[in-house]
């Protein structure tokens, strides 16, 4: 089992731990916590933001307006006792990177990235378990009728994902393809059809861990707003179909891949940005002026000169993605409102 899986596995272990611990700890499961147990679904959005290779998690700040998407969400909620609670939540979260939009604003900082000019879409379906923990006591009896008005609270859980990573083929491929974004694994773009590379194809079902800290505001008897914000630790490293790796060889790839995966893979020899539809000559130029940066004449054929310092024969560079342990991300905020479907005061069970 390799470094990596072996800690996403122990995070799984440990959150499982903390929400046995605490249901001991707590009573849970005590007859005299039935007068504090109600249920509520909840329906809820807000935003999206993906870390990765196309979001360097070095400026992880930049995610939190750059690329940003959305996510909805369902879930259904047991509160077990005055201060926790096991939470089910189906998600549906857009993630999006693209090193266009990412870099253009800063070419000092991010121009390698702009030079990359890989982009990617992922609508990543979501189920998990989680343990919600109050983080100011709620000492009042009799369930939701005496919930307090605002509650912080923590989360920590277990789940699953299935996610499809997908981009759009360069502006005037010949290639008929039948939809404008192409799901991306099919294709290998970072060689993984190559014999004896190394790679192995990824899966598109992850375990993920949800932390998230949140405010819980009661409305009235029946209603609560809460307003979440989550960060998911992935075991992967292709939520945006990027490997840690170096390009893998265009003739190889075409030859083992096809055409496909050799257009989809090396993208920095494009003039127009696929997803937008900008041209990106003018700030490839500048990128060639700049004595820090390339300090090289553009010749004739800018993109194809460019080839030759950032690619599979690159001379400054041949990586394609990030190399390190840190793992794909991605965070969320939520604003959910939530109905309390059982709030009937029980007796608890006389012994």
């Amino acid at each position: 089992m390799a470094k990596s899986q072996k800690i996403t596995f122990g995070f799984l272990i440990l959150s499982m731990i903390l929400i046995g611990r605490a249901a001991n700890s707590q009573g849970l499961f005590s007859p005299k916590n039935v007068v504090n147990q109600y249920t509520t679904v909840g329906f809820g959005a807000g935003s999206a933001h993906y870390i990765g290779d196309l979001a360097l998690p070095s400026h992880f700040y930049r995610s939190l307006y750059k690329n940003v998407r959305f996510n909805l969400n369902a879930n259904y909620t047991k509160y077990l006792t005055p201060n926790a609670a096991i939470r089910v939540q189906l998600s549906w979260v857009r993630l999006l990177g693209d090193d266009y939009t990412y870099g253009v604003d800063n070419l000092d900082l991010f121009y390698q990235s702009f030079i990359r000019n890989l982009h990617f879409r992922n609508d990543v379906k979501e189920v998990a378990l989680s343990g919600i923990f109050n983080l100011i006591p709620n000492n009042g009896k009799g369930g939701a009728r005496n919930r307090n008005k605002f509650t912080p609270y923590a989360t920590i859980g277990i789940g699953l994902i299935a996610h499809d990573p997908k981009a759009t083929l360069p502006v005037g491929s010949t290639t008929t393809s039948g939809s404008k974004w192409q799901s991306l694994r099919q294709y290998n773009t970072s060689g993984q059809a190559i014999p004896n590379s190394g790679i192995k194809s990824y899966s598109l079902v992850q375990a993920v861990i949800p932390l998230g800290l949140g405010i819980r505001m009661r409305v009235n008897d029946k209603i609560d707003i809460t307003l979440e914000g989550n960060l998911r630790i992935t075991n992967t490293d292709y939520l945006d179909d990027v490997g840690p790796g170096n390009y893998a060889d265009i003739a190889q790839l075409e030859n083992y891949g096809g055409e496909m995966s050799k257009l989809l893979s090396y993208r920095a020899g494009e003039a127009i940005s696929s997803r937008s539809g900008i041209n990106r000559l003018e700030q490839i130029l500048q990128i060639y002026g700049d004595p820090e940066k390339l300090n090289a004449s553009a010749g004739p054929e800018p993109l194809k000169t460019l080839a030759s310092f950032y690619g599979p024969e690159g001379s400054i560079s041949k990586q394609r993605g990030s190399k390190g342990f840190l793992k794909d991300l991605y965070g969320t905020t939520q604003i959910t409102i939530s109905y309390i479907i059982s709030d009937k005061i029980k007796c608890p069970v006389l012994k």
